[in-house]
């Protein structure tokens, strides 16, 4: 049997391509994610904006920590192709 694909050498770039393109789109689909949540919780309990506002700041905490995460594990894989 072959070795993985994430193993192979051949396709270690465009895995570190990958990791890194995803980036942006966690940046934008998190805090609107936590601002459409939030805005669901507002208008069950009748308490606009602020179940919005605590939303959309969770997005963009949880968008900040998926990369924080994401670079590291682009940094460690760099590491052991080197």
């Amino acid at each position: 049997m072959g070795k993985p694909p994430e193993k192979d050498p051949k396709y270690q770039g465009l895995r570190s391509a990958g990791l890194l393109l995803a980036i942006p789109t966690i940046l934008i689909v998190s805090p609107l994610v936590g601002f459409f949540l939030g805005t669901l919780v507002d208008r069950w309990r009748s308490t606009r904006p602020w179940f919005s506002i605590v939303g959309l700041l969770l997005g963009f905490a949880a968008g900040g920590r998926e990369t924080y995460l994401l670079w590291k594990r682009a940094q460690e894989e760099e590491k052991d192709a080197s």
